[in-house]
């Protein structure tokens, strides 16, 4: 099987169980896509955090892990893989939304999903967090920002703040 045909249908895997969006399934991507050898965990939170940069839709960072694993046909493979089956699916909700909102059985699915849903949240944030904090002072640097947004900081201070002291911790200690 070619590279590129293979990230496709490792991000249609991961697209066609995106509930909640493609950041539910994080902990799986990261796991799939480090145990492939296409990213090694550091890239994975490079690639998160510029996905989460650029505009458009958040999980834009597999298009990054794609041209890791296979070149541009890799980054094309792995943006269908990911948002075909989201976008096939708003497409068949559009169609049948009215149906399925007088469905009883929809109503007790939405409500199931809350928890499924926050549950893969927690695991998201957990994930990023194993992946973010490599360095003693991360975690410390995360709670200060964290405490500074609570108390009303604005949060572009806070983020061009944490930029420049990550910065220049790692051009002080690499």
């Amino acid at each position: 099987m070619s590279e590129g045909l293979e990230v496709f249908l490792t991000f249609l895997r991961l697209g066609l169980i995106s509930f909640g969006g493609g950041m539910a399934n994080l902990p799986e991507m990261a796991r799939t896509l480090i145990a492939n050898g296409w990213v090694t965990p550091q890239q994975f939170a490079d690639g998160f955090a510029l996905g989460q940069f650029v505009p458009g839709p958040n999980m834009l960072a597999v298009v990054f892990y794609g041209l890791s694993a296979a070149g541009p046909v890799g980054a094309l493979g792995a943006l269908l893989g990911m948002f075909l089956p989201g976008a096939a699916g708003a497409v068949v909700l559009v169609h049948g939304w009215r149906w399925m909102a007088r469905a009883r059985w929809s109503r007790a699915l939405r409500k199931a999903l809350v928890p499924v849903s926050m549950g893969l949240s927690l695991s998201m944030l957990l994930v990023l967090v194993e992946l973010g904090m490599d360095k003693p002072w991360s975690f410390a640097a995360m709670a200060l920002a964290t405490l500074l947004i609570y108390r009303g900081a604005n949060i572009l201070a806070v983020m061009l703040g944490g930029g420049v002291l990550g910065l220049s911790v790692s051009l002080l200690w690499g």
